[in-house]
């Protein structure tokens, strides 16, 4: 996916924790350094990050990179909205789709992603297809997959 001019990025946790896995090399960093000029970091993905910080090394490169994002106003975080939003989405999923209720803690903050991404007309990016397909049947909201083309590791 070539970054296009314009267009608002928001990318899923799992595209930056594939691209710090796998290095300056790897298809996933070259995406996220490309794509700089119009990715905005949602701050359910940075506290994501944040979470699976298991080591110093991680933890600095996560604080510098989110103070980067700060830096250039590239940060967006879920409004109150967005998280009744997220709810109502959520109980509509347990209602209609009872084989998801197991699912509802992870698939919350997907929810939250995503609805960051509405509030700003940014798209989705994930290679967590079955999830944020799943939140898009209840909600609109522009997604692109891109797992496959990168061979991100879905839950790595």
């Amino acid at each position: 996916m070539p970054p296009q001019t314009g267009r608002k990025i928001i990318f899923d946790t799992n595209v930056y924790i594939n691209a710090i896995h796998g290095g300056a090399a790897s298809k996933p960093y070259r995406l996220l350094f490309d794509s700089l000029p119009s990715t905005y970091l949602c701050s359910v993905v940075s506290a994501e990050l944040y979470l699976g910080a298991l080591d110093l090394w991680g933890i600095r490169l996560i604080q510098g990179f989110v103070f980067r994002s700060e830096k250039v106003g590239r940060v967006v975080t879920p409004s109150h909205g967005s998280w009744n939003e997220s709810a109502r989405i959520l109980a509509k999923i347990s209602q209609k789709e009872p084989r998801y209720n197991s699912k509802l803690t992870t698939l919350l903050n997907d929810a939250l992603i995503a609805l960051s991404a509405l509030q700003i007309g940014a798209t989705v990016c994930t290679g967590d297809k079955e999830d944020f397909e799943l939140i898009r049947r209840y909600k609109r909201f522009a997604l692109e997959i891109i797992g496959d083309s990168l061979g991100l590791k879905d839950r790595p």
